[in-house]
C-alpha cells in the first residue's frame, strides 16, 4: 500500500459512506459513488500513482447502479401489485413514485433531508390510486391497499438500492485499498 492508495481508500470510505445516507432519501448516493470512484482513478492517474481500479471494476460499479435503479423503480409497481393493483395502478405507482420525490424535494423542504423520500412514498401511494381509480369499477376505499402497497414496495425498493450502495462502497473502498 502507498499514501496514495490509503488516502484514496479513506477518501472513498468517508466520501462514499456518506454517498449511502443520500441513497436512503432517494438521492443519486450509488451514482456519486461511481462518480467517487472515476474521480479518484482520474486523480491517480495525473499524481502518477498506481491506478484504484481497472475498467472492468469501474465498468461493474456502472452496472450494479443500474441494477439499483431496476430494482427501486419495479420494487414499487411490484408493490402495488401484491396489494391488488392491475396495470395502471402499478405504472401509477412508478410514474408517481418518481413525481412525487421531484416534488417532495420542493414542496417538502422543511422536513430536513427526507422531504425527497416522503414525496416518494406519497407518490408511489398516490399514483396507484390514480391509476386504479381510471378504471371506475372499484370504490375508493377498496384502493388503501394497492396504494399503501406501492408506497411499501417502494420503500422496500429504496432499502433494496441502499444494500446495492453497500456493495458498491466496498467494492470502491476495497478496490482503492487493493492498488
Amino acid at each position: 500500500m502507498t499514501g496514495a492508495t490509503i488516502t484514496i481508500g479513506l477518501a472513498m470510505a468517508v466520501l462514499g459512506g456518506a454517498c449511502l445516507v443520500l441513497t436512503l432519501l432517494t438521492l443519486p448516493g450509488n451514482w456519486l459513488i461511481l462518480l467517487l470512484a472515476a474521480a479518484a482513478q482520474g486523480w491517480a492517474m495525473a499524481a502518477d500513482a498506481p491506478l484504484p481500479y481497472s475498467g472492468w471494476t469501474l465498468a461493474a460499479l456502472f452496472a450494479i447502479a443500474m441494477l439499483g435503479e431496476f430494482a427501486e423503480a419495479a420494487m414499487g409497481a411490484a408493490g402495488a401489485k401484491a396489494g391488488g393493483a392491475r396495470g395502471r395502478g402499478a405504472w401509477g405507482a412508478l410514474i408517481g413514485s418518481f413525481a412525487g420525490a421531484l416534488l417532495g424535494t420542493v414542496l417538502l423542504a422543511f422536513i430536513p433531508l427526507a422531504g425527497t423520500l416522503v414525496g416518494a412514498l406519497i407518490g408511489a401511494a398516490a399514483g396507484a390510486f390514480v391509476g386504479e381509480l381510471t378504471y371506475g369499477d372499484r370504490r375508493a376505499s377498496a384502493l388503501v391497499l394497492p396504494s399503501a402497497g406501492a408506497a411499501a414496495g417502494r420503500f422496500a425498493g429504496i432499502l433494496v438500492k441502499f444494500a446495492i450502495g453497500v456493495v458498491m462502497w466496498v467494492i470502491a473502498v476495497v478496490g482503492a485499498l487493493w492498488a
